[in-house]
């Protein structure tokens, strides 16, 4: 059984891209009837209150490459913020909800602060669609802490049967929100890198990044969060 789904993923989805030290992220806000930030929306579907979370964080280099619908609509450079944005579905005339606008660039800010070391954790809305064995393995995936790392093992042992390795590495692949979702943190039991949607070079990066502010000082006033 799957989560819900926006009901119209080309129009209650939007995107747009960011530079990062892995390279380019596509970041995707949308809404729909989950547990997200709840918003007064006016959309082509008409004013309602919906949830507003980000459901999708793809590198340029994914692979698979993100279906067309789960990205939705690019943010235009005149739409409510100066953005720029990647071709990667058709160019609409219908304006973004401030609410996502304000997601995304929240978004953008809080993916800034975990490249500079200064925040271990995201404080964003979150709507995962995924069988419901997907969701369990995100689920602890998000468990795994800042600088630290997990086997395929581990996780398969945590949900209840050591031998489901392969199906671990599979959801964990299909991640949809990569780095706010740490799906990079999974290793295998010899400590190997490997199996990253954005190659093993990206998900190195990210580990790296992660030990060299692992010993940075703990939360605090103006500190790590």
């Amino acid at each position: 059984m799957t989560a819900p789904h926006p009901s119209d993923p080309e129009t209650d989805r939007w995107h747009h891209e960011i530079q990062s030290p892995v390279g380019a992220l596509v970041i995707v806000a949308g809404l729909g009837p989950g547990s997200g930030i709840r918003a007064t929306t006016n959309t082509e579907n008409g004013t309602g209150t919906e949830s507003v979370a980000i459901v999708g964080v793809y590198h340029a280099e994914h692979s698979p490459a993100p279906d067309p619908a789960r990205l939705g609509l690019r943010i235009l450079t005149d739409d409510v913020r100066e953005w720029d944005a990647p071709t990667t579905t058709s160019d609409s005339a219908v304006a973004p909800p401030t609410p996502v606008v304000d997601l995304l660039l929240r978004a953008d800010q809080e993916l800034a602060e975990h490249f500079a070391g200064s925040r271990r954790t995201f404080d964003l809305p979150l709507e995962l669609h995924g069988t419901e064995f997907q969701r369990q393995v995100w689920a602890e995936l998000g468990t795994i802490p800042y600088g630290d790392t997990r086997s395929y093992r581990d996780i398969a042992v945590r949900l209840g049967n050591h031998r489901m390795g392969r199906a671990i590495g599979a959801a964990v692949r299909s991640n949809p929100v990569s780095i706010i979702v740490p799906g990079h943190r999974v290793v295998s039991s010899t400590g190997a890198v490997i199996g990253y949607a954005a190659g093993t070079g990206t998900k190195t990066a990210l580990l790296e990044l992660e030990a060299d502010h692992r010993d940075d000082p703990g939360p605090g006033p103006g500190a790590l969060r």
